[in-house]
């Protein structure tokens, strides 16, 4: 339905092919140049629009007043119009008046300039804005907040573009002297003097009314007049005259100059303003008059103008004695110059006439006015009806731009300035504010990718918006004043005129996103036109800077009396508890605080329930003061508040809350038994659905002890508390203290019962968590709970559980994956250091036989036994495979051959290269056969006492060792099996392990196999005969 039009002229006075073709908005035939008929679905009825202005309305042109009174009948050959059009290429902005026959030209003019498929648009244009249906403005109360800024949307589109002002002011420090002669008197002196002044008042007093003479206003008409200097009808012409062209009536040529009068105003003791207005003739070609006030000497005087509720006042006073001042206005715009307040003025009278062409006039807008003023009462009262639709606030975009630092009305630009001017003279009289200010509409959207890219290759488009923002700094009055307090404004999208999406036109600021290189925002700064009714000041606010203005104003709310407002305030400022971080606990108390004073229980608890988990329940419930809402309200009334807060809180805040109690105060507010039931309940119900234990929770429970005892502890607390999973840090700590509770209290024997079953029943939660990292393999926590529990156990005395726990970590056949474990830094020196620490050593009972099994598991599968075999160095051959054999054996030392030379020879070739490995003799035996006497004598030279890979490890097992505790510390540990430690670090023996631990006597251990095998031939090949012992060298 809705057709858009930009602000040029020439782009408003054509539709585009493609619009006015369409098949439900077809161009009437008999509808005026520049009008086209349309549908609105919404009410099923044709309407018109003027798409030069642009304008709309259910009637036809020519049965719509507007239309008629501005252009006359259709069949007249000629009409007078006052014709719309953009001002954009003006520099002041002001009424404008459009001379007769001129503006067809200047159309023309423009198409020429404009090939029909350009617009021609200024440097900085705003987006287009979008023509509605008339039916927005009659939309009745009720309607949605859109439908209020789409009438005024539609309101201030209609013609505010003038290309001239209705009046205008200067003061000229150069202006020649008119060389003034009066009939009766001759030439008056400038400036003016008293005897001068009283010559011309004596002179015309004579003819002068009874109003004049009660204003001190002396008035001699043009034919008693003569300017006798020649160089005053050149001033006027070129300069005066020129001055009033461009401001009063720029397409106007040949304006011209009559004399009328001289007027002398004195300083009278009957303040009556001076009444100037002259009224348009239309059988005079006069259009403005102008008052050249000529040097004299007064104060006040100020000209006021007015012109459709537009005013202006000029104060010409300040500079009157050495210059001349000139002010000029249409007729029909209201003129009063204000009594003297001292002095004299003397000025001349002149009409202003165009002598080559139609007479300028002054716009209708009565009818722009009062369209104004009548949506301006409908916005008032529309609050009253539906004040949750209405907006408080409306922005409208104003034509062009401005600097935030040079804001004010009369720095705008046609019509805006004309809009302001107009708007704020309505504001005035209905109650509303007019502001200015910078918006800052802010798109954060998806990045065009496939689209255009800046020099950089980042994308210059949005694909999409997803989010928007509307922010304004500071709102100015009229003046470029701030308004106080609008500061800091956060607008929502109903509260401005609606547009064409902004991002359809280019941003002033682009933002990327260095994390996120598909996010892109665009930043438009557009100066808006702030209208609010002023007695809805604190609605604006609320709504505008929300909760932190809400919050500035509720310590200003009255606590014994409520009205619309303050609720409001409080309702602003209730909402954001639930929502605001950090949370805001003196607004809460002041929340409070204020619903006690309004006797209102439901704001009492919903404040209340807004209180957040963190801090302690006694300080929340203090700060709400519960008690004082238990005393004005009933405790049946916030007893579902009270359970709410409790369940925030939580289990532990609310038995410190309830250990914190006083029974007899509370019984003094409600002696009822119902009360202290319902704390007990509600303390159990709590306490049974504790879902984690801390560290920090322990003095809690140990004070819950002292203050109630130890059964009471037993009673309500431990079975609620037993149950809670992964409490380990909590059990620890707390069976530390209550160790230390009962030496403190000194039980009696059945408090003395309950304290052991306390203590039984927490260690096996300890356990039971212990025994479940034990299964995890998490090595590092293992040890350090393992030393955690061994020195809870040695504190409390509880050495019977000692042994229990420490074999926890021990596998059942202490095998190769407990080698891990004792290896790690946090199992073995952690444990070491607590036995110190507490004075136990660790051959004491029952840590002996751990460290025991440690020992043993560290030296069968870690140390291992010492081995003397080395590589195979015969290869292939089959002759002396048994020299390979005695080579990889870890039980023979050295080897005999007893052959022929010959073979002895074929070993020398196997020996020679093996140099690394083996060392080698031969030598003839006498005893032996002749022929077969030759020995070869070959031995191993790899020893534990010199092997490098087993001193690596023996090294490693003393460093092992030393972390339980040196040799004599070992000894003791071992007992009888010490020796068979002392075999397997010098590698005679492999350390026998027993999978018991226990520390059984030396099995006798086999010492380093040193035996001796000696070799014949036999059926060609080498083979053992005979195997010694070794330990005498055999005889040469």
């Amino acid at each position: 339905m809705a057709t858009h039009a930009s602000a040029h002229p020439a782009s408003t006075a054509k539709m585009s092919p493609t619009t006015s073709q369409r098949p439900h908005s077809p161009v009437s035939p008999t509808l005026p140049s520049g009008w086209i008929k349309q549908f609105d679905p919404a009410s099923q009825r044709h309407f018109y629009v003027d798409t030069a202005i642009p304008r709309s309305t259910w009637s036809h042109p020519y049965q719509d007043e507007q239309y008629l009174r501005e252009n006359g009948h259709p069949h007249a050959k000629k009409h007078q119009s006052v014709r719309r059009h953009s001002s954009a290429s003006q520099g002041i902005a002001s009424p404008v008046i459009v001379a007769h026959g001129q503006q067809h030209h200047h159309q023309k003019q423009h198409v020429r300039e404009c090939p029909p498929d350009e617009q021609q648009e200024p440097a900085r244009k705003k987006p287009k804005l979008t023509v509605h249906s008339p039916e927005a403005f009659q939309s009745a109360p009720g309607a949605p907040r859109e439908d209020l800024t789409r009438d005024l949307e539609l309101l201030l589109r209609r013609d505010f573009s003038f290309p001239g002002q209705y009046c205008h002011a200067a003061t000229m420090t150069s202006a020649a002297n008119p060389g003034l002669s009066i009939k009766g008197i001759g030439i008056v002196g400038l400036p003016l003097s008293d005897r001068d002044a009283e010559l011309v008042r004596r002179l015309v007093s004579s003819s002068s009314s009874a109003e004049q003479m009660m204003s001190n206003t002396w008035e001699l008409d043009a034919q008693s007049i003569e300017c006798l200097n020649p160089a005053w009808a050149a001033y006027l012409h070129e300069v005066v005259l020129k001055v009033i062209w461009r401001k009063l009536a720029p397409q106007c040529a040949g304006l011209q100059l009559s004399l009328q009068s001289l007027i002398l105003w004195e300083h009278s003791a009957n303040p009556v303003a001076y009444d100037c207005t002259q009224r348009q003739q239309s059988d005079t070609e006069e259009f403005a008059s102008i008052h050249v006030i000529l040097p004299s000497t007064y104060t006040g005087g100020a000209v006021q103008l007015s012109f459709a509720g537009s005013p202006e006042q000029y104060d010409l006073s300040p500079t009157s004695s050495f210059s001349t001042s000139f002010v000029a206005w249409y007729h029909d715009v209201d003129c009063k110059i204000k009594p003297l307040e001292s002095g004299r003025r003397l000025a001349l009278s002149y009409r202003i006439f165009a002598a080559g062409g139609p007479r300028p006039m002054l716009p209708i807008m009565s009818d722009k006015l009062q369209d104004l003023r009548r949506f301006l009462r409908r916005w008032s009262g529309l609050p009253e009806h539906d004040p949750d639709n209405t907006p408080s606030i409306i922005a409208y975009p104003l034509t062009h731009e401005y600097r935030d630092d040079d804001l004010r009305a009369d720095t705008l630009k046609l019509e805006d300035r004309h809009k302001v001017i107009h708007l704020k003279a309505l504001c005035d009289e209905m109650g509303f504010q007019l502001g200015l200010a910078t918006l800052d509409d802010h798109l954060i959207g998806t990045a065009d990718e496939t689209g255009g890219k800046d020099a950089q290759g980042r994308p210059k488009r949005m694909l999409r918006v997803n989010a928007r923002r509307l922010t304004i700094n500071e709102v100015c009055d009229f003046d470029g004043m701030p308004i106080q307090s609008m500061t800091k404004l956060e607008l929502e999208e109903g509260d401005l005129v609606k547009i064409v999406p902004p991002n359809e036109s280019a941003p002033d600021l682009v933002v990327y996103d260095a994390k996120n290189s598909h996010v892109i925002e665009f930043h438009y700064s557009r100066t808006v036109i702030v209208l609010f009714e002023k007695r809805r000041i604190v609605e604006v606010l609320l709504h505008t800077r929300r909760t932190p203005y809400a919050l500035e104003r509720l310590y200003n709310v009255d606590r014994r009396t409520s009205s619309p407002i303050e609720r409001k305030i409080v309702k602003y400022v209730l909402a954001s508890l639930y929502h605001q971080t950090p949370y805001n606990a003196d607004a809460q108390a002041r929340l409070a605080e204020i619903a006690l004073g309004w006797h209102d229980v439901q704001l009492w608890n919903e404040t209340a329930r807004s209180t957040v988990p963190h801090g302690s329940l006694v300080s929340a419930l203090e700060r709400i003061r519960w008690f004082d809402a238990w005393k004005e309200f009933s405790f049946a009334s916030i007893r579902e508040t009270l359970e709410r807060i409790w369940e925030i809180k939580g289990a532990h805040k609310a038995l410190d809350f309830y250990l914190s109690m006083d029974r007899e105060f509370l019984a003094a507010i409600e002696p009822s038994e119902d009360v202290r039931y319902w704390f007990n309940d509600v303390l159990q119900r709590t306490l049974d659905g504790l879902q984690h234990l801390e560290r920090e929770h322990v003095p809690l429970y140990i004070n819950a002890i002292r203050k109630k005892g130890v059964q009471f502890f037993w009673d309500v607390i431990m079975r609620p508390i037993i149950r809670v999973p992964n409490a380990y840090d909590f059990w620890l700590e707390f069976l530390r203290s209550v160790y230390g509770l009962r030496v403190e209290m000194a039980p009696n024997d059945h408090e003395t019962k309950r304290f052991v079953e306390i203590f039984d029943e927490g260690l096996d939660s300890i356990l039971s968590d212990f025994n479940m990292v034990v299964r995890s393999g998490d090595i590092p926590l293992r040890g350090r709970r393992l030393s955690e529990i061994i020195s809870l156990c040695l504190t409390t005395r509880r050495l019977d559980m000692c042994r229990r726990v420490l074999f926890m970590t021990v596998p059942s056949n202490q095998g190769e994956e407990w080698v891990a474990v004792i290896t790690n830094p946090s199992y073995v020196p952690p444990l070491r250091r607590v036995l110190h620490e507490h004075g136990m050593e660790v051959y004491h009972k029952p840590f002996c036989d751990f460290f025991s099994a440690v020992i043993g598991c560290f030296l069968y599968f870690v140390l291992g036994g010492y081995s003397n075999a080395t590589r195979r160095i015969c290869g292939a051959c089959g002759v002396c495979s048994a020299l390979d054999d005695f080579l990889a054996s870890s039980n023979l030392a050295q080897a005999q051959f007893v052959g022929t030379q010959a073979q002895a020879e074929h070993l020398a070739t196997h020996l020679g290269p093996a140099g690394d490995v083996v060392a080698y003799q031969t030598y003839s035996d006498p005893g032996s056969t002749p022929g077969n006497n030759t020995v070869t004598v070959v031995r191993k030279l790899r020893e534990a006492a010199t092997d490098p890979a087993w001193l690596k490890r023996k090294n490693a097992a003393g460093d092992f060792l030393m972390t339980i505790g040196d040799m004599k510390v070992v000894d003791r540990i071992m007992g009888r099996r010490y020796n068979d430690v002392l075999l397997a670090l010098e590698g005679q023996a492999r350390f026998i392990h027993l999978e018991d631990g226990s520390r059984a006597g030396s099995s006798g251990g086999a010492s380093a196999a040193r035996g001796v095998a000696i070799h014949h031939q036999v059926q060609g090949r080498w083979a053992a005969t005979s195997v010694t012992d070794g330990r005498e060298p055999p005889p040469r």
